[in-house]
């Protein structure tokens, strides 16, 4: 007997030949053209002199003066007092990586992502997993703002959709590759995205740090004996 009632979750996997493809609007693979293209999208950013930012309290904080150009150049961060801009942990090591930011603690000293990464391993082990994630969105031309709820990693926008202008269309739920996932678990994530009438997305990192995704829809259980009971 499943443990969860009412909900069993499928899944197809969004990749062929390691073209790794997200769902679009209208829930269908992306053309041979879309797949060629979305392999050299990315958001395009300006390329531009490091902004300072300050690592403290698991954030990034960006000043008044900087905070525009990061936000709007690239869709990063959350506005928050004084018009500065508070960065999230996967956000900072992004942006690391393509050399937009220098990041200081508030005592001055140079903060990389190695210490980023060890910092949060207590308070978020699975830090590294969710960057590459994140990474491999951005890299294909995807907005991605923070998950919300248990499990839901990121929320992702249709490309060309501006966070705060548009809704996000996708939930991604992260997975590691051989970690199993509860059925609990399974039926809370189909729910949330049911709910939000937003598609799902499985992320699964395999132990090479590759991402692979996975389509997930929910179909509706019935008992075997009541559905013959109504046919008598």
């Amino acid at each position: 007997m499943w443990p969860v009632e009412g909900f069993f979750t499928l899944t197809t996997r969004l990749d062929q030949a390691g073209d790794i493809q997200l769902v679009d609007e209208n829930n269908d693979f992306p053309n041979q053209d879309a797949i060629e293209s979305s392999e050299e999208a990315e958001i395009e950013e300006e390329v531009v002199d490091p902004a300072s930012v300050i690592f403290e309290n698991a954030k990034g904080y960006v000043a008044t003066e900087d905070a525009d150009r990061i936000s709007q150049q690239g869709f990063y961060g959350t506005r928050i007092d004084g018009n500065r801009l508070e960065l999230e942990p996967v956000e900072l090591l992004h942006l690391i990586e393509r050399k937009r930011i220098t990041v200081k603690t508030p005592d001055g000293k140079s903060v990389g992502p190695d210490l980023i990464v060890t910092e949060l391993l207590e308070t978020e082990p699975d830090l590294w997993t969710r960057y590459l994630v994140f990474r491999d969105l951005r890299s294909r031309g995807y907005a991605v703002r923070q998950g919300f709820g248990k499990g839901i990693g990121f929320r992702v926008y249709a490309r060309g959709d501006r966070p705060g202008a548009s809704s996000a269309n996708q939930l991604v739920y992260i997975l590691k590759e051989g970690v199993p996932i509860s059925l609990s678990d399974l039926d809370m994530v189909t729910q949330t995205a049911s709910g939000s009438r937003k598609n799902l997305v499985f992320a699964i990192v395999d132990q090479n740090g590759e991402v692979n995704y996975y389509r997930v829809a929910q179909a509706t259980l019935r008992e075997r004996g009541s559905e013959q009971n109504g046919e008598q």
